[in-house]
């Protein structure tokens, strides 16, 4: 599959590794592609770089990994190429706040998925790859059985396509339903930026229903 990945920080450059491993193509994109080369390198002929709204409109599938200070300048670019296309949205709702630490930047009754659903209203937006920090990823990775899980939430018709793409990174992913009931992929939740197995992502979120 052809992903695309807009933004090239930490969460996109690590998927990309992990999606090309399994034999997937990338394309790496940034607002000055110019700079990746040192970032492409390694990856190999698989991946290139392009600009965001080159890389939206070439993929078949894309990766939204922005900070979310910038999420609606990464928007604006690829809003015109998304029409029926899965967008797998990465980003948090968080900013940095002026005493330290980070803070939410939608209501606490709002629901990321549904934000960015309503921002992208043309694209099949599917919740995933938002609870881990990179350096979980980068670590447990294909670990081996039992699997660390990846919550995930969307059409069914969408989650199918992308928990095989969880599975792909090394993850085993746990379908939490639909955009309506992504809220436990939000910070804070009692599953986000934890390290669990599958039975006890699902064991949390029960308690929290």
């Amino acid at each position: 599959m052809k992903i695309g990945i807009i933004g090239a920080g930490d969460v996109g450059q690590t998927l990309a590794e992990l999606w090309i491993q399994a034999g997937h193509t990338i394309i790496l994109s940034s607002r000055h592609p110019e700079t990746l080369s040192d970032v492409l390198q390694p990856l190999g002929s698989s991946a290139k770089g392009a600009t965001v709204a080159q890389a939206a409109a070439e993929a078949e599938i894309l990766l939204l990994a922005v900070s979310y200070w910038t999420v609606d300048e990464a928007i604006a670019h690829i809003a015109p190429h998304v029409d029926d296309k899965i967008v797998i949205d990465a980003t948090n709702p968080l900013r940095y706040a002026e005493e330290g630490g980070t803070e939410r930047v939608i209501g606490d009754q709002e629901i990321a998925g549904l934000v960015m659903a309503n921002k992208l209203p043309n694209a099949r937006i599917v919740k995933a790859f938002t609870t881990l920090w990179t350096g979980y990823l980068k670590q447990h990775a294909h670990r081996q059985s039992p699997q660390i899980a990846m919550p995930l939430a969307g059409a069914k018709a969408d989650t199918s396509i992308v928990a095989d793409l969880i599975q792909d990174a090394g993850f085993e992913p746990v379908d939490l339903g639909t955009l309506a009931d992504s809220r436990p992929l939000d910070p804070p939740s009692a599953i986000w930026n934890q390290v669990l197995t599958a039975d006890e992502l699902r064991a949390r979120v029960a308690r929290t229903q």
